[in-house]
């Protein structure tokens, strides 16, 4: 049976995070699956999903980060995922990305969001950032999404398109096209 977990963590940015990190993980023998790391306004931020080594329990290896949590000064936390926590490839068939850039103003990422739950639009990835100059700060985000069923990208560009309108922005929805290597 394979067994899996999510770690988090969060701290000031400094050189070593990563290494540290993927040490614990090397050392306690978890596979990295997937990952998303970033910095945020100088914090640092990642979620790693993992494979855990059978005999490996989540809290025993949130256990293993508890001096690497006070060292560096790092909240992490890890929780176990079910087996069955693994993407449904068929979903990438309906996938698509939806591209939001124009002035900034609070409520763009609400607004939207909004939209995609009542269409039932799964959020799969979402990136924002301030852009341009503080005299003209330009809001960019993108967000990598899971449509309800296939068909469905017409009404939400529709739908996206008149929010465009009301917000004085750009909104472009585009279906994730798959590429065979």
């Amino acid at each position: 049976m394979n067994r899996f977990a999510l770690l988090s963590l969060t701290g000031r940015d400094r050189p070593g995070i990563v290494s540290c990190t993927a040490r614990v993980l090397f050392e306690a023998g978890c596979n990295i699956e997937d990952s998303s790391m970033t910095r945020l306004r100088g914090q640092f931020t990642c979620m790693l999903a993992l494979k855990l080594p059978e005999g490996l329990e989540a809290s025993s290896l949130a256990d293993r980060f508890n001096e690497l949590s006070t060292e560096m000064d790092l909240a992490i936390h890890v929780r176990a995922l079910p087996e069955d926590a693994r993407p449904d490839p068929e979903s990438e068939d309906r996938g698509c990305f939806i591209h939001v850039l124009g002035a900034d103003k609070p409520g763009i990422v609400y607004r939207t969001a909004r939209i995609l739950e009542q269409l039932s639009v799964n959020v799969i990835d979402l990136q924002t950032q301030v852009i341009g100059s503080k005299s003209r700060p330009i809001y960019a985000m993108s967000i990598e999404a899971e449509l309800a069923a296939e068909g469905d990208l017409e009404p939400l560009g529709k739908q996206l398109s008149k929010l465009a309108h009301e917000l004085g922005v750009e909104i472009t929805v585009r279906p994730n096209e798959q590429f065979t290597l």
